[in-house]
């Protein structure tokens, strides 16, 4: 399964380069990292700087024609997440966030994502920070017959120097944008009006505890 095409913007001045990168199995990924010069930018560095990878499984079907203001969906990490406060957040651990509709525009509906805690398995809970910075189908299997976890789909090559991402069709006729520097985690954006999550999407974060 090949991964979506993602345009990652860093703050990286006087530099524009492009990176192709061959994931193990399936996967591979085109990321091109341009100029942003903004304050915002600025700000979103000093945050990307504080923050680490992480990937995990979509536990639900997000359905937005069903989808209420502050509606709870959750996340469970596939690997354990060291954050760079020493807290380390195992393997298993759900990510809880609330989720918000917006169908006031007339050619699209946004869906927005706010992660704000980690509830540990042994039922202690860590504030935290994500940002979405990518987003791959469920899959049941790679193009060598074996079996993948749900948020084991593809490795998570986030890097301090992405700070906003853009991805098309990650759903048909839905597109996703992430922002470092936002307080949201990320914005699905479609033009088909109602659409669907899958459960066992992987998300992939950057994470890092909220202050």
């Amino acid at each position: 399964m090949k991964s979506p095409k993602i345009l990652a913007i860093a703050a990286i001045a006087g530099l524009t380069f492009s990176i192709h990168a061959q994931s193990s199995g399936a996967h591979s990924t085109s990321v091109s990292q341009g100029i942003d010069t903004t304050v915002d930018a600025a700000s979103g560095q000093q945050e990307a700087m504080l923050m680490v990878p992480a990937r995990g499984a979509l536990l639900q079907t997000i359905d937005s024609a069903k989808v209420g203001s502050g509606k709870e969906f959750k996340v469970r990490l596939a690997d354990k997440v060291h954050l760079n406060n020493g807290k380390e957040l195992p393997s298993g651990t759900v990510l809880v966030g609330s989720m918000t509709m917006d169908n006031q525009q007339a050619n699209e509906s946004r869906l927005t994502l706010r992660f704000t805690q980690a509830n540990l398995k042994d039922g202690g809970v860590v504030s935290i920070k994500a940002t979405i910075v990518g987003v791959a189908k469920p899959s049941t299997d790679s193009f060598e017959g074996y079996s993948v976890d749900p948020g084991d789909q593809a490795p998570n090559d986030w890097t301090d120097k992405t700070l906003q991402v853009t991805q098309a069709d990650v759903v048909p006729h839905v597109d996703f944008r992430g922002d470092i520097g936002s307080e949201d985690s990320g914005v699905f954006v479609s033009t088909n009006r109602n659409f669907k999550l899958p459960e066992g999407s992987e998300i992939k974060l950057a994470i890092a505890p909220s202050n």
